[in-house]
């Protein structure tokens, strides 16, 4: 049986969009871009920026958690609206089998950068709503689960980079890299880490173009440059795999798989997955899901 002594779950938290504005003047802000979504659900920004439909209504939420999230949800079994007691609950499971959970939110991409929004957002407003987020951080860190918070990071950064691919829900190649750079810096910390056999990686950035997921929704053949960082073993010259006796497992959505799994998620060997495995020193386990919040990832892991 394998061991695993750290899972990283990484998600996005997306509540149905009930109507209700976090704060009043970000809120009919965002109501306003809203509506200039067009049939597919993506709503053009400036200089060929795109957004999801679905994630903008996602700001607009008064919290992520509680009594706002059950009324807001359009879900027939209520009892379940809520991520927080689901979330503690997992925790709880793993802390019961010695496995740490380290909760990963990815910050939405209009919130890092909401001048490139139709209509934009003042500092003023992107300040309101992070305050959800952070009363959600706050009640997952009172229940013992630790948490990852990238909006301050991603918010530093990203005055001078580009954390977000510009046609393309996920986070770009600078952005992987970020990510990447927190979490290893929190795992070296961990116990366990010293005791693991080490490898080299050779890491080597290259500008691929992208046909973004959002410009597919569009049906249109816009496409974007991006530079990425490519992994390889140096041994075997391959991309890393993952591994089922690996003391680490990365669990989440879509965003676990970009660039790593090839096909309509772009291309191989430069995803979070490969960039963290080369910080590390040695190959993760993997277990992503595509379309899909953090629900499914946690049955297959069941």
């Amino acid at each position: 049986m394998k061991t695993i002594h750290t899972l990283l779950a990484l998600i996005i938290v997306i509540p149905a969009y009930s109507g209700n504005c976090s704060a009043e003047t970000a809120g009919e802000q965002l109501e306003q871009i809203i509506a200039t979504a067009d049939a597919s659900g993506v709503v053009e920004g400036t200089d060929g920026w795109l957004f999801l439909k679905e994630e903008l209504e996602h700001l607009t939420a008064d919290s992520y958690y509680g009594e706002g999230v059950i009324s807001a949800s359009k879900t027939a079994k209520k009892e379940l609206a809520d991520p927080l007691p689901a979330i503690v609950d997992f925790h709880a499971q793993l802390q019961e089998k010695g496995i740490e959970l380290i909760f990963v939110p990815i910050p939405p991409k209009a919130l890092l950068y909401p001048d490139k929004l139709p209509v934009g957002l003042t500092a003023e407003m992107v300040a309101e709503l992070i305050v959800p987020y952070q009363k959600f951080y706050e009640e997952l860190s009172k229940s013992g689960v630790s948490v990852l918070d990238l909006i301050p990071v991603f918010q530093a950064a990203g005055e001078e980079k580009q954390l977000y691919c510009k046609t393309d829900s996920h986070f770009s190649g600078t952005g992987i890299a970020l990510v990447a750079d927190e979490l290893s810096k929190r795992i070296k910390k961990s116990p366990w880490y010293d005791a693991v056999d080490k490898k080299q990686y050779r890491v080597v950035t290259r500008d691929i173009s992208i046909h973004g997921d959002l410009s597919v929704m569009q049906k249109k053949e816009t496409r974007e440059m991006i530079p990425l960082s490519f992994v390889t073993d140096t041994i075997s010259g391959k991309a890393p795999v993952p591994s089922v006796d690996s003391p680490l497992l990365l669990l989440g959505d879509s965003h676990t798989l970009v660039f790593s799994v090839g096909g309509d998620l772009h291309t191989t060997g430069a995803g979070l997955f490969d960039r963290l495995s080369a910080e590390l020193g040695f190959d993760m386990d993997l277990l992503g899901v595509r379309g899909a919040g953090a629900t499914p990832g946690r049955i297959k892991l069941y």
